[in-house]
C-alpha cells in the first residue's frame, strides 16, 4: 500500500473510534437521563453515521462474497475442464501407443523399403516425424 493509502486508513480509523467514544458518552448521559437537546441532535447525527458506516461495510462485503463466489466457479470449471483435457489426452496416448505397435508390428511382418508406410507411421507415433513430415516422405 501506498503511504496516501495508509493515511486514509488511519484516519478512517480515528474517525470512526472518535464517532463511537462521541457515541459512547451521549448514550451514557441519554441512560442517565441528562441529555440535552444539542447532545440529542449529536446522538442521532453519530447514529446515523455508524449505520450508513454499517451499510457500506455490508454492501463492501457483500460485493467481496460475490466476487469469491464467481471465482470458485470459475475455479471448479476450469478444474473440470483441466480433467476433461487429461482424459482425453490419457485416451489419445492410449491409442497412440496401440498404433506404434500396430505399425512395429507391420514394419515385422513387411520387412524393406518398399513398405514405407507403417515405418512411417512408427515415426510419427514416437515422435520422430511431424505429421507433415510423414506425409511428404509417404508422398515420394
Amino acid at each position: 500500500m501506498t503511504r496516501v493509502a495508509r493515511q486514509t486508513r488511519t484516519e478512517r480509523k480515528q474517525a470512526r473510534t472518535a464517532r463511537r467514544d462521541t457515541l459512547l458518552v451521549l448514550l451514557s448521559r441519554a441512560e442517565r437521563g441528562v441529555l440535552s437537546h444539542p447532545e440529542a441532535v449529536l446522538l442521532r447525527a453519530a447514529v446515523e453515521a455508524e449505520l450508513v458506516a454499517g451499510d457500506q461495510a455490508r454492501r463492501a462485503a457483500g460485493g467481496q462474497q460475490a466476487a469469491a463466489r464467481r471465482a470458485q466457479q470459475r475455479l471448479v470449471a476450469a478444474e473440470q475442464a483441466i480433467r476433461e483435457v487429461e482424459a482425453e489426452r490419457d485416451e489419445r496416448t492410449a491409442r497412440l501407443v496401440i498404433a506404434a505397435d500396430l505399425a512395429a508390428v507391420l514394419c515385422e511382418d513387411f520387412p524393406g523399403e518398399a513398405w514405407s508406410l507403417p515405418k512411417a507411421l512408427l515415426a510419427l507415433c514416437a515422435g520422430e516425424l511431424t505429421p507433415q513430415q510423414t506425409l511428404d516422405s509417404l508422398a515420394h
